[in-house]
């Protein structure tokens, strides 16, 4: 029970030990799950030794649930050493090991069950001397504010925005550029999901006992000093293809045994959630069974969060398949999940008998499905479903897909072996031995982009690229840094949660793709309001933005007509615009006219990342009308041309009105001249009785378009007349 303050003031650390002085005071606060005088001459373990790590970060001061933790002073032998496991081979010389109250070191490969001492294999690298400082034990909160604490974790897990990179546990081998946990840059990511546990003859079991253990174990370490979470996920498509899920799902016995099975090796390997990867449910029984899993995973998650101080994540990978969708029943499992995982990828392969896209944005108007793309298949998650956008991560991938024996043909112009017949004939670089998907990742793709083997071609509706080579006859379809830049701004400007990717072993190693993706993550600033506005003059109708006065006082917004740039505001300053000041709010004019059918858009940049998109959209007409006086307003307003007086454009109205109103002309929107409070800017008056005639010279043509606004400096302009000049208007 939360109940007690545990302190333990520690001047003297064990007995015979010499005062060590950062072990001055160290004291343990139950209610906050913290120790306060952690510092980083120290080293934690909460494994009873099991493994230790640098004291580095206040993120690390964190002990929810039951736990024990010691702390000792700060020792880079035991920090970089393990436990030896006897079952387990150490293939990298210089591994270092605790065994027996030693350190040992490998000279060369250790092979299962080769004991420290009993051979040459392994050198004694002296004694282990860990001087601890004091053991602290923490229990979990009850009651309502173990209720509390859970929704106050689960609400902050949903407002964060998410890049979930899948770690391949095969990354290690050769295939993969032997991808290891250190060469991850967790900067740009704020999850990793482990791919996978697997299922086996109804339970959970590692799918890679050789290098698992210590992958798991590296992997937490790295994310919890990264402040990224850890997650498991489990099945995979080979897995899925075996039959795996549905075996053991086939009775409500099989569902519970594999639901706590799932829990249990999560709590085993100390993951931080639970991705399912059953790929895919495709029949009634299937979707029954997936919605049973799914509702039990989270009610046993539920339970251990209580116990534990923390709240266990629950996601799952789906389809994109729109005919299969209804398989996973959205409806009542997306509510019980944290996360919807859009596997938003291998749309096309070689599994069929005609080029496509893996990955397209969009459709293409050859496609045979106009539903199977990625914009498609999110919103009929959101449409159809009605999973809050906020759930839904994004799939992106960092690998392609290829095809042999393909013609030039064009089918879409410009575009050659694009949805042309091809066969399973290339061999990729992530391809098993007899396997031929033609799966590259990124890194061999953009050197084949760089050679003069192959043709870079862009798909301008799909939005994505692929390379062709008409020597080789090979079509390779894939993802770049353009089309993944692309993707990002659509997943921000549509507001979903974020992305998954598959996986991140495929990037470049200065992290090309990373360096984009991560902007899904960025928390964005949201703008108050968005819209174009005929302001109190006769500039013309322009786009406004409304923003916090800290937001303008402090950030960067661009803003964009038909990809031009129009305008800025930096840090309080704004640049082609003006700005006024509304309670708490500043709204921003930019004073570039816009029509029907333009582009505008608003980019945050602060100038470290790549610009993000917050809004974009079309100017439509009902945007850009001019309010309209009443026909009784009308009548003491008279636009004409007098083609008696050289076809002068003359305006008349009451001398009242003249001497108290403002009525702007235009031609072709274009100002002309004006009468404000009596007075006649580029014209002339003429004052006859009680009316007044303004005189405007120009050279007019059939064809010209004449206006008058009148502005009161406050509302948009209202128009009192419009017309086009006719051949019979003119001498």
């Amino acid at each position: 029970m939360k109940l007690n303050r545990l302190a333990l003031s520690l001047m003297v650390i064990l007995s015979g030990t010499p005062f060590i002085s950062s072990a001055a005071t160290l004291v343990a606060n139950d209610d906050t799950n913290t120790i306060s005088g952690l510092d980083s001459s120290q080293m934690l373990s909460d494994d009873n030794g099991e493994r230790w790590i640098a004291y580095t970060d206040e993120k690390q001061n964190d002990f929810p649930g039951n736990k024990t933790v010691v702390v000792a002073v700060k020792d880079t032998k035991a920090i970089n050493s393990e436990m030896y496991d006897p079952a387990l081979s150490y293939p990298t010389t210089g591994t270092m090991v605790r065994y027996n109250g030693y350190y040992w070191t490998s000279k060369w490969w250790v092979n299962p069950g080769e004991v420290p001492g009993s051979n040459d294999v392994w050198q004694n690298a002296g004694e282990i001397k860990i001087q601890e400082l004091g053991t602290f034990k923490f229990t979990p909160y009850t009651g309502q504010a173990a209720i509390d604490f859970q929704k106050k974790q689960k609400d902050a897990l949903a407002a964060q925005r998410k890049v979930a990179g899948y770690f391949p546990e095969w990354g290690v081998y050769d295939a993969h550029n032997n991808f290891t946990p250190d060469k991850i840059d967790y900067s740009t990511l704020t999850q990793i999901n482990y791919g996978f546990a697997v299922v086996k003859n109804g339970q959970v079991v590692m799918h890679d006992t050789e290098q698992g253990p210590r992958l798991i174990r590296e992997l937490n370490d790295r994310t919890a000093a990264a402040g990224v979470r850890h997650v498991i996920s489990i099945g995979g498509w080979n897995n899925s293809e075996e039959g795996a899920f549905e075996a053991a799902t086939a009775t409500p016995q099989g569902i519970e045994t594999l639901a706590k099975s799932m829990v249990d090796y999560m709590l085993e390997w100390e993951f931080d959630g639970i991705d399912v990867d059953w790929e895919y449910p495709d029949a009634d029984n299937e979707k029954e069974a997936f919605t049973k899993l799914i509702q039990s995973v989270r009610s046993k998650l539920d339970e251990q969060g209580m116990k534990d101080d923390t709240y266990y994540s629950l996601s799952a990978a789906v389809t994109t398949n729109h005919n299969k969708i209804a398989y996973t029943n959205p409806a009542v499992t997306a509510p019980l999940l944290d996360n919807v995982n859009v596997m938003a990828y291998d749309f096309h392969g070689a599994f069929e008998p005609v080029t496509g896209h893996n990955a397209p944005l969009y459709a293409n108007i050859q496609d045979q499905d106009q539903l199977f793309n990625v914009d498609s298949a999110m919103k009929e998650y959101v449409n159809t479903w009605k999973v809050p956008k906020s759930k839904l991560l994004m799939g992106i991938p960092y690998y392609g897909r290829g095809w042999g024996d393909v013609d030039p043909i064009q089918v879409v112009n410009g575009l050659p072996g694009l949805f042309a017949p091809g066969s399973a004939t290339v061999h990729g670089t992530w391809d098993d031995d007899g396997q031929n998907t033609g799966t590259h990742p990124w890194y061999v793709l953009k050197e084949k982009a760089a050679s003069e083997e192959y043709g870079r071609y862009w798909d301008t509706e799909s939005k994505v690229p692929y390379l062709y080579s008409l020597e080789k006859k090979e079509f390779l379809t894939y993802d770049d840094p353009e089309s993944i830049r692309n993707k990002v701004d659509y997943i921000n400007r549509e507001g979903y949660g974020g992305a998954i990717v598959w996986d991140i072993s495929g990037d470049t190693p200065d992290h090309e793709l990373g360096n984009i993706v991560k902007d899904a993550f960025k928390v964005l600033t949201p703008l108050k309001e968005f819209k174009v506005a005929i302001p109190p003059s006769y500039y013309g109708p322009s786009m406004y933005i409304l923003l916090s006065q800290e937001d303008q006082a402090n950030k960067k917004f661009v803003a964009f007509v038909n990809g031009q740039y129009a305008g800025h505001t930096e840090k309080g300053a704004v640049y082609y615009a003006s700005k006024k000041v509304q309670g708490d709010n500043v709204q921003v004019l930019f004073h570039w006219g816009v029509k029907a059918g333009d582009v505008v858009e608003i980019q945050e940049d602060d100038e470290i990342h790549a610009p993000v998109l917050l809004e974009k959209f079309t100017v439509t007409e009902d945007m850009v009308k001019y309010p309209e006086a009443t026909k009784t307003q009308k009548q003491s307003v008279k636009l004409y041309v007098d083609k008696n007086d050289n076809n002068a454009v003359k305006l008349t109205l009451s001398n009242e009105d003249q001497r108290n109103r403002k009525f702007v002309v235009l031609k072709n929107k274009v100002y002309l001249g004006h009468t404000q409070k009596g007075t006649v800017y580029y014209g002339t008056k003429v004052v006859e009785g009680r009316n007044t005639t303004l005189i405007f010279r120009t050279n007019l043509k059939a064809g010209d378009v004449l206006e008058v606004l009148e502005e009161n400096g406050v509302s948009a302009p209202v128009r009192f007349d419009m017309f086009t000049v006719t051949q019979e208007m003119l001498k």
